[in-house]
């Protein structure tokens, strides 16, 4: 909805803006890797978020929709699949990987339409370091992983996109051993911000 106020006319009241897309994975994604309850408030189901939520599910969460913006989510990551279909979010395609990554078995990450002719080659070398199984698709999606990923020290290219860094912030801290990312070329640099 638009509305114009004219100027000199006092404003009242209260505005509640859409939840963001890329907080809300986020937080679906942190949802799914801790114990117990959680509660996300605000959320929007766009379609990325709904891919999102479809992944979480698929990785072992049980997701109860409250309402229009109110979800439950019981963490607890146990795939129940080995297919992951990220619908067309780029950013659940490789925040997911590294989540998936840490499963002791293969699962396929998939995408729809637009997504499947994106890079993703920028996984492959940091994920094996990781001690993670990979076999890609030519640097497009499909790819499978196999974990566990255990963590230790690894490099990253950041020039092509921060979301496959944001993958990794939040599944390495459930990784075996700490874990040292070095970013060379980083852009994005909020949306790390936000993840961190």
């Amino acid at each position: 909805m638009d509305s114009t106020v004219p100027l000199g006319n006092r404003l009242q009241g209260r505005v509640i803006p859409p939840c963001s897309k890329s907080y809300a994975q986020r937080a679906l994604a942190a949802a799914l890797l801790a114990s117990g309850r959680t509660t996300l408030r605000g959320i929007e189901l766009c379609n990325d978020t709904r891919s999102a939520i479809a992944a979480i599910e698929a990785l072992g969460a049980s997701v109860e929709i409250i309402d229009q913006n109110t979800l439950t989510i019981e963490g607890g990551l146990a795939p129940r699949t080995n297919v992951l279909n990220v619908g067309e979010s780029g950013l659940a395609a490789r925040l997911f990987t590294p989540i998936a990554s840490l499963a002791d078995r293969p699962i396929c990450i998939n995408g729809e339409g637009t997504l499947r002719h994106r890079p993703m080659s920028m996984m492959v070398e940091p994920l094996m370091e990781l001690g993670v199984e990979v076999r890609d698709g030519g640097g497009k999606l499909p790819i499978e992983v196999c974990g566990p990923m255990r963590g230790g020290r690894v490099v990253v290219d950041g020039s092509m996109s921060s979301q496959f860094i944001t993958g990794l912030l939040i599944a390495l801290p459930v990784a075996e051993r700490d874990t040292t990312i070095e970013v060379r070329g980083a852009v994005s640099t909020p949306y790390l911000d936000m993840t961190l």
